[in-house]
């Protein structure tokens, strides 16, 4: 056998930190490596080779899932959900690990809980968005939107996106909602909510069997809807106790609705619809969530929860 430190001579060390990191730190495909390099995909998986044979890369594999289970097990009793499921440090990748993590977490939870001829419903959120290019596999089911569409500029997927791009993966029937989730005034809520097409996605988004929300907290960075209304009625919305919005509906530390206005705005179902719901997956990564996802869960708005490492730490924390 040829000695492994005479045998990296034949290729440049420069060469092989380059597909090594390519590789092992940017999740890049050999195909993709080789295209970049000029290399064949015989030769990238060569140099990979080598480079773990003459030490350049080393590979540790640890237990993560025990631990991680212990520490969902923790989460679990002290908050008293039904089932946690955190995703331990480094399972994501950047710019947001964190999210990234728990799409990957919430995909792999939908595959193996979705039965054919269930019903799905989705509220987005960040982890939400990058949902479909996480899900490989979802049984045959509807897919319906919860609440109100957002939408983004650029190449950003919104609510209605989602919806659709998941229905496909299951081969289902999408139910999106063409209103915005946050109307200019209670009126034009009220009549969007009355309009057929919108109504009809209403009544089944009460009846779904599965339902995906994000947690979110009374911030400009951490509520999507906070941003699309006035300053006075975020201002006093805040001052009555605002603590988490969940689909759109915001709640006080101890879970109960908080509502100086915004919610006749909301179009959406509403908390005693969500509570309604036998499975609420809350899906939501960062350590500054650990208050509102306590919030969620003391108003009974979550079941199932979906969480990064740091934030099953801080739910811990006193």
């Amino acid at each position: 056998m040829v000695d492994a430190r005479r045998r990296t001579e034949t290729i440049s060390r420069p060469l092989m930190l380059e597909v090594a990191r390519a590789y092992y730190l940017h999740d890049r495909s050999k195909v993709d490596i080789a295209q970049e390099t000029g290399l064949s995909r015989w030769q990238v998986a060569r140099v990979l080779t080598e480079a773990r044979e003459s030490g350049i890369v080393t590979i540790r594999v640890e237990d993560t899932e025990a631990s991680g289970r212990g520490l969902a097990a923790r989460v679990e009793e002290s908050l008293g959900v039904r089932q946690v499921m955190v995703i331990p440090r480094g399972r994501g990748v950047p710019p947001f690990p964190g999210i990234d993590a728990v799409a990957q977490g919430l995909a792999d939870y939908l595959s193996e809980t979705v039965r054919p001829g269930e019903a799905l419903g989705i509220v987005w959120s960040r982890i939400v968005e990058a949902l479909p290019e996480k899900l490989q596999q979802l049984a045959p089911c509807d897919v319906v939107q919860l609440a109100g569409a957002l939408t983004f500029p650029g190449d950003r997927v919104g609510s209605v996106e989602v919806i659709r791009q998941v229905a496909r993966i299951a081969e289902g029937t999408a139910h999106p909602i063409y209103a915005p989730l946050v109307a200019p005034s209670g009126d034009i809520a009220t009549a969007l909510l009355r309009a057929p097409e919108i109504a009809g996605v209403m009544a089944r988004a009460a009846r779904v069997d599965h339902a995906v929300v994000g947690i979110g907290t009374w911030t400009p960075e951490g509520s999507s809807i906070l941003p699309l209304l006035p300053g006075d009625l975020v201002t006093s919305t805040a001052e009555a106790g605002a603590s988490a919005v969940v689909s759109g509906r915001v709640i006080d530390a101890a879970g109960h609705p908080v509502d100086v206005g915004v919610g006749e705005r909301i179009v959406g179902l509403t908390l005693d619809q969500l509570r309604a719901i036998p499975n609420v997956i809350g899906a939501c990564a960062g350590a500054h969530r650990a208050d509102a996802v306590r919030a969620a869960v003391r108003g009974g708005l979550v079941d199932v929860l979906v969480l990064d490492e740091p934030l099953a730490e801080a739910l811990l924390a006193s």
